[in-house]
């Protein structure tokens, strides 16, 4: 009988040694199926989690204050063209370490190949209008640093929308705005820029 509840004890250390590897494993796998490959942030997988959390949120509160940024690339397809496709990505990776570092309180997600979302709650939402100053300004000193490779000297667009509880029936509803107001940036830039 002691032998059998030895045998047993150890079968069940054994099985729960087992069962936390694989929730480890798991774990591991899901933080995996959430992170770009290129940049190590989130990607459009964990962004559509982030908009399910903040729409499950709006129905306990509809006066939840949150905004997005959209940012978007300048020019990508002329630095893969001209300087190959690895210059690029070099482009990316560099554009999204800038979001991170100035958008540093807030989630941010590469939600298609050269476009990114964040989202602003919190310090980032009551300081998004000095944000967006501080990360225009850097891409305009490293546009000048004639050190740069010209794929590092990156241009990016940058648009936010604000979370209004009277007009904005869902936080696609935002979402849209700020790719709107992106994408009306990237077109002035693009009008006045010199090359």
């Amino acid at each position: 009988m002691i032998l059998e509840m030895e045998n047993y004890m150890k079968n069940l250390v054994e099985t729960m040694k087992k069962l936390g590897e694989a929730r480890e494993h798991a774990d591991a796998m899901n933080e995996l199926a959430h992170k770009d490959a290129l940049t190590g942030v989130r990607n459009k997988t964990a962004y559509d989690s982030e908009v399910h959390r903040i729409e499950w949120e709006l129905v306990q509160d509809k006066n939840k204050r949150f905004a997005f940024a959209m940012i978007d690339l300048n020019y990508l397809k002329r630095i893969n063209d001209t300087y190959g496709h690895e210059q690029g990505n070099i482009a990316i990776q560099k554009l999204c370490r800038i979001v991170c570092t100035i958008f540093e309180h807030s989630p941010v997600f590469r939600i298609g190949g050269d476009e990114f979302a964040v989202v602003l709650e919190n310090e980032d939402y009551v300081h998004v209008d000095e944000l967006v100053a501080e990360f225009n300004a850097k891409l305009d000193e490293m546009a000048q640093d004639a050190s740069l490779e010209p794929w590092e000297r990156i241009s990016a667009a940058v648009g936010v929308a604000f979370y209004d509880p009277v007009t904005d029936s869902s936080v696609a509803n935002v979402f849209k705005r700020a790719d709107k107001a992106m994408y009306l940036r990237k077109k002035k830039m693009k009008a006045t820029r010199s090359e």
